[in-house]
């Protein structure tokens, strides 16, 4: 299991309208200096902030891909951990090198398209409801390697939705893409709701976004009774407080 860390200072959470979609294409157009207001900068290579996400991207690229993983899901123990922030600035880092994937399946408190400022006019939500197709929620990234897959509206049903069918429907979709996409999944925390065990019986692997100084052991082992262990690839340490002298280091663990 890899353990990555991320320095307090990179967290934002406010959000900024930051796309122009075009609804005949259905693509949308990221404007970067909004991106980079609601704490997205995954996509600046040359940003010290990226870095972080940058030595992640590598440790999945040659470890969990390369070993068949495809579908990543992301979770954390409680809801503030950072682990959309970290969700978004992963698949945005692996978009650069690697066609990507990004869902939102956090159902109740959705924020993907409020930080990525899509319009959506049909989400994930409405194709579990059997409103509309799986294609017809993507929205792919002009320029980039990233499809995003929004939720519409925040759903009270979560637990419901993710148990019918259509959820595998979707998954063995994105697993038939002959391109080979690599799908990182937005979850609620796992020690909140049981949907992220829902989510995760479809995925190859989890990781664990930590909050350094709120996520307690007895919690983090909690969740990875819940989730099972070995499905656990790596972890995240998010708002570092020593993040001046060690945001970019790694530490290698086998879970007990």
């Amino acid at each position: 299991m890899t353990m990555i860390t991320v320095g307090k200072e990179d967290f934002v959470a406010q959000t900024s309208p930051c796309t122009i979609v075009d609804l005949e294409r259905r693509r949308v157009r990221l404007d970067r200096e909004k991106l980079l207001e609601n704490g997205i900068f995954g996509l600046e290579h040359m940003d010290p902030r990226a870095r972080t996400f940058i030595l992640l991207r590598s440790q999945i690229m040659n470890g969990f891909y390369a070993e068949g993983g495809r579908i990543l899901v992301v979770t954390s123990t409680q809801a503030g951990n950072g682990k959309t922030f970290v969700t978004a600035n992963l698949a945005c880092a692996l978009s650069l090198i690697q066609p990507t994937v990004l869902i939102d399946l956090d159902l109740r408190r959705p924020t993907m398209a409020t930080r990525f400022g899509l319009t959506v006019n049909a989400g994930v939500d409405d194709y579990l409801l059997g409103d509309c197709e799986w294609e017809d929620v993507g929205q792919k990234v002009a320029g980039l390697d990233l499809t995003l897959y929004p939720v519409r509206e925040p759903r009270q049903d979560s637990s419901t939705l993710l148990s019918l069918d259509r959820l595998a429907g979707a998954m063995t979709a994105i697993r038939a893409m002959p391109y080979q996409p690599l799908c990182i999944i937005d979850t609620p925390p796992a020690l909140v709701l049981d949907d992220v065990m829902l989510i995760a019986r479809k995925g190859d692997g989890i990781v664990m976004v930590i909050e350094e100084g709120r996520t307690t052991s007895g919690e983090l082992k909690e969740a990875m009774r819940l989730l099972g262990a070995p499905r656990i690839v790596g972890t995240v340490l998010n708002k570092s407080m020593t993040s001046g002298t060690r945001r970019y280091d790694y530490d290698y663990y086998e879970p007990a």
